[in-house]
């Protein structure tokens, strides 16, 4: 048995997912088990960036999460109970699901993973303060463990002992398929203070300080193995940054530019154009080499200051604990994507 200890955003270059990929190679596994306390978009889009899609078809793969307090974003698990040979549960899901604010009876909150290879007796273990989440998985400092057994060389009683917890959780939980729409439907309204489908570009207003909208899935328009950073935006938007594009404008055609204050290697300029779809589009900054890491499943803030705007990307839930009680009013496209400004 050998047992490791790894700081993520320490001294060497080792992420949890690095960590994941390196115990999975070792291991050979053919099967995995991962608890985590909550899951997001950008979570499942780094972790697809580092396994790719053969992972999914030669790997049978097990997830539970707990939905407490709403920190799981449900189109995370949506997409993953997609996934080939992924089946997914929910820590006391139907019960949590059904509570005000999404309040657990009990916090449920591993980071931890098994990956195994039945036929060769190998166990690996990765074990950390992170969450499915990009942040979590590979950006933020965070710590772990991690532990390799070879049932033919060394004591497997520890992982095993663990494993087996971890079972009996699994074997408690709610299938995901069972509360999710429900969950996504309560999760929508949880931060909204009013929604409305927007079909007409009146109903966004002029400029404004700060405004936000979600990302959802982000098109990989830089090619597979990195994250894209281009995302359509709902028609009249550019008002917001203080643009008045006429209404006859011809597709494909530059709105004006925006400058954009990143957290490292600002500022940047991008264009804002109106897209073949008719629909406003923006390339993004760069997000490996600004400072965000992934756009995936993030909430965009963008603050104005001068002449340019401030943009984060926060995880909804982070969103929400700093911005959620001075929402105003909160639009929706057609996509299901939340916008607006903030008071």
């Amino acid at each position: 048995m050998s047992v490791g200890l790894f700081f993520q955003q320490g001294p060497n270059p080792t992420t949890t997912l690095s960590e994941l990929g390196r115990i999975r190679n070792l291991v050979e596994a053919t099967e995995t088990f991962s608890l985590f306390a909550y899951a997001t978009q950008s979570g499942l889009a780094a972790f697809d960036l580092e396994f790719g899609n053969d992972f999914w078809e030669g790997t049978t793969t097990r997830w539970l999460f707990g939905i407490d307090y709403g920190r799981t974003q449900p189109q995370a698990i949506r997409a993953l109970c997609e996934k080939p040979n992924s089946t997914v549960r929910v820590h006391d899901g139907a019960w949590v699901v059904n509570q005000a604010g999404f309040l657990p009876r009990r916090d449920f909150h591993p980071k931890t993973s098994f990956l195994m290879c039945p036929d060769l007796g190998k166990l690996g273990v990765v074990a950390g303060s992170g969450n499915f989440s990009s942040n979590g998985l590979r950006q933020s400092v965070e710590a772990g463990t991690t532990i390799l057994i070879d049932s033919r060389a060394g004591d497997v009683n520890i992982a095993e002992k663990g494993l087996n917890a971890a079972n009996i959780f699994w074997d408690a939980a709610t299938p995901a398929e069972q509360i999710l729409d429900d969950y996504q439907d309560r999760w929508k309204s949880s931060f909204s203070r009013s929604n409305h489908n927007l079909n007409e570009e009146a109903r966004i207003p002029g400029p404004k300080e700060i405004f936000w909208i979600e990302t959802g899935y982000v098109t990989r328009n830089r090619g597979l193995d990195k994250p894209g950073n281009q995302i359509d935006l709902p028609r009249g938007m550019s008002r917001y940054f203080g643009m008045n594009p006429q209404e006859d404008l011809p597709l494909n055609s530059t709105i004006g530019p925006i400058n954009f204050v990143t957290p490292t290697n600002g500022p940047v300029e991008r264009n804002l154009r109106l897209g073949n779809n008719s629909m406003e589009k923006i390339t993004l900054p760069i997000p490996e080499t600004h400072g965000f890491d992934i756009y995936d499943g993030k909430v965009l803030v963008f603050r104005r200051s001068g002449d340019s705007y401030v943009l984060n990307a926060l995880e909804a839930a982070d969103f929400e604990a700093t911005f959620g009680d001075r929402l105003s009013t909160v639009m929706m496209m057609g996509s299901g994507r939340r916008y607006g400004h903030i008071d």
